[in-house]
């Protein structure tokens, strides 16, 4: 029989806790930063790591950079192209 009067039981709080196994983090880390009193050996070490990352400029970017710049450039080669047929 059911007994709709009453509220059930409050939890345990340890019926909610869900166990994780634990994993190695095996990516590779990052070289430490030298100490922050020799500031020439903190720019040169992020100078040094800088220089070996990929490009940041995308094709998109680059596409873009090539539509916004040659399609004036064109643009004007073809005036002058027709300028120069015609006043001759």
């Amino acid at each position: 029989m059911n007994r709709f009067g009453q509220l059930p039981d409050r939890p345990s709080p340890d019926d909610l806790v869900v166990e994780v196994p634990a994993f190695e983090d095996d990516r590779p880390q990052p070289e430490p930063a030298p100490p922050a009193a020799a500031p020439e050996l903190v720019a040169a070490t992020e100078f040094a790591r800088a220089s070996h990352a990929p490009p940041t400029i995308r094709s998109t970017q680059m596409r873009a950079g090539v539509w916004i710049a040659g399609v004036p450039i064109a643009a004007l080669v073809v005036i002058a192209v027709v300028q120069v047929l015609f006043a001759g």
